[in-house]
């Protein structure tokens, strides 16, 4: 596998002809070699990070379960234990969930279809959704869609992907703070920008944000697994589009631009 060139490439000769055609193959062989070896490291990868995701539910669910069995337990810490067992369960359902939406948007099992749609239809449906969220922290949401804007793009999937970055902004936002949503349509794309009062994101780690699992290092106290926005990337990507990125001190802003 070694790029030795013994004849001289000058000549026109049967050898250097050869030799030409065998240095071609190497450079391919080695080119698969290297997708090989970075496909099984993220297979590695994958599902490390996967078992463990599912170790801190699993353990959860089988200590309070024996805890469960003493026969001498008190109501109050049955009930307590009984909680805990249920949180954990609706984690590792939400966990292996995202992975199949994941594991299927990567493996092209699942096909988008586009098809003509009012984009601010998407927006609300996902503000719907969270809305009850959104409440309990006094967070207000405030949406003036400017004229109804028809894209040709997956309606289902892309309502949740803004669902996604819209309960990011929740979920990092302070009590009593607003969440300001806005479209734009330019000539080649369509604008959606989601601008939270958050606790923002430091600039070393914009890059890192949508990677998969990946949670940054000022809310690791908050509940979430770092599949949220890695989804809404992909399935935005996967329709010719982008999610960019600004923060501040008082917030961030994440734009998603989808193609007319």
């Amino acid at each position: 596998m070694n790029e030795i060139e013994v004849f001289s490439m000058i000549d026109d000769s049967i050898f250097s002809k050869l030799q030409h055609q065998t240095l071609r193959l190497i450079n391919i062989l080695k080119s698969q070699n290297k997708k090989m070896e970075y496909e099984k490291n993220e297979i590695k990868s994958l599902i490390s990070d996967i078992a463990h995701q599912l170790k801190t539910p699993l353990t959860n669910m089988k200590i309070y379960s024996e805890f469960l069995q003493d026969e001498n337990l008190l109501e109050e810490d049955r009930i307590e234990f009984n909680k805990v067992i249920m949180l954990s369960l609706d984690k590792l359902c939400f966990l292996v969930e995202s992975m199949i939406k994941m594991s299927r948007l990567e493996s092209s099992i699942i096909n988008l279809h586009k098809r003509p749609s009012e984009i601010n239809e998407s927006i609300l449906s996902a503000i719907t959704q969270l809305y009850k969220k959104a409440q309990l922290k006094n967070i207000k949401i405030e949406f003036s869609p400017k004229e109804n804007i028809k894209l040709n793009y997956d309606e289902k999937w892309t309502t949740e992907a803004i669902f996604n970055i819209i309960e990011n902004a929740i979920k990092y936002s302070h009590k009593d703070s607003t969440i300001f949503i806005n479209v734009e349509k330019y000539e080649i794309f369509t604008r959606i920008d989601i601008k939270d009062e958050g606790i923002g994101i430091s600039e070393e780690e914009i890059p890192k944000i949508f990677r998969r699992f990946y949670r940054g290092s000022n809310v690791l106290n908050e509940e979430g697994i770092g599949i949220g926005l890695y989804l809404s990337r992909e399935i935005v990507t996967k329709q010719g589009g982008y999610i960019k990125v600004k923060s501040y001190k008082n917030g961030s802003i994440f734009s998603i631009f989808l193609p007319n």
